[in-house]
């Protein structure tokens, strides 16, 4: 993926700024003992990176904080500090609905702007970080993947975000934001991954869609033109996969499948029998039972107990306690 508004660098620019020649950047596998990260897609035939983070690896200074291709294969660690739950929530809360916040913003902090304050209620679900959270001294920086789902009028719309933190003056501060744009590029096996699970066709079909040479035939399904080309390499906007998955694919010949668009929340409550619902209730139940034996049980152990990550563990808790104590 190639974030919004961003310049891309190739081999011949990585090997130039390097100084060796492509050939021997790329034989020597000289991109793996760069501190940037390509953003190309990994496994993609073609590399590339973001032009600023190269630079600034190659003159050995602080890396500019992006969103990277595939933020779950970078941040993989979970983040359980509460400081830094609080720090990420206050502020994350304050940027989405333009409310005031609280959370501490280091000098010269660089943040993306929003493009919309208009969210009525921001929830967050998981911090992860790269590495295990350094140790809190003067200067430490971190940065964290966050997921999150913002709240409006139209429904509910899942987000992820990148967060640098810095420790200074004896706490942790934000220091960067860069989030999710409607203007990222995605080559097409990224794009398609767009597509939500339960209306995303078989990555042979998309690859049909996309070299469909008739796209006004309604009886023939296709995704739009590519919006770009960088480096000899088809992109598309994520608004224009959005837009056709939500708005025009079925009238270009697919027969509509089940699912939700994106963005639409359920008219109706499930009823209580629905299997979703029963397993629901029975881990409420399971976190009840824990705490019971063990006030002090931690999300960790929740999570292992129930098979699901600390995160889900942590929220489970907080819903069983905010349950007990409004009774």
């Amino acid at each position: 993926m190639i974030p919004a508004n961003r310049t891309t660098a190739d081999t011949a620019r990585a090997a130039s700024l390097m100084g060796v020649s492509p050939g021997t950047f790329t034989n020597t596998r000289r991109w793996e003992k760069l501190a940037a990260r390509p953003i190309s897609r990994p496994g993609a035939k073609t590399r590339f990176w973001d032009d600023e983070q190269l630079l600034a690896a190659v003159e050995e200074r602080e890396i500019p904080l992006i969103t990277p291709a595939e933020p779950d294969a970078v941040y993989t660690v979970p983040v359980e500090e509460e400081s830094v739950w609080e720090l990420v929530r206050s502020f994350l809360v304050g940027y989405f609905t333009g409310s005031d916040s609280s959370a501490p913003v280091a000098d010269g902090a660089r943040i993306a702007p929003a493009v919309t304050a208009g969210f009525d209620r921001v929830e967050v679900f998981s911090v992860y970080a790269a590495d295990d959270l350094p140790e809190a001294v003067e200067g430490a920086v971190v940065d964290v993947n966050v997921k999150l789902v913002a709240h409006d009028e139209k429904g509910a719309w899942p987000v992820d975000a990148q967060l640098r933190l810095e420790f200074t003056g004896g706490r942790w501060v934000v220091a960067g934001l860069e989030r999710e744009d409607e203007g990222d590029l995605f080559d097409l096996e990224e794009a398609y991954l767009l597509v939500p699970e339960d209306r995303r066709p078989t990555i042979s079909t998309w690859r049909t869609y996309a070299t469909s040479t008739n796209r006004k035939n309604p009886r023939l399904t296709s995704i739009p033109e590519n919006d770009t080309v960088v480096h000899g390499v088809k992109h598309w906007k994520r608004s224009t996969i959005r837009n056709w998955d939500q708005n025009d694919r079925f009238l270009l010949g697919e027969a509509k499948a089940g699912g939700r668009p994106v963005g639409v929340v359920e008219t109706a409550p499930r009823p209580r029998t629905a299997p979703r619902n029963v397993l629901a209730a029975e881990r409420r139940a399971k976190v009840r039972q824990m705490l019971a034996e063990d006030a002090n049980v931690s999300p960790a152990a929740v999570g292992e107990a129930l098979g699901v990550s600390t995160e889900r563990g942590r929220q489970l808790l907080n819903e069983v306690k905010a349950a007990a104590a409004g009774e």
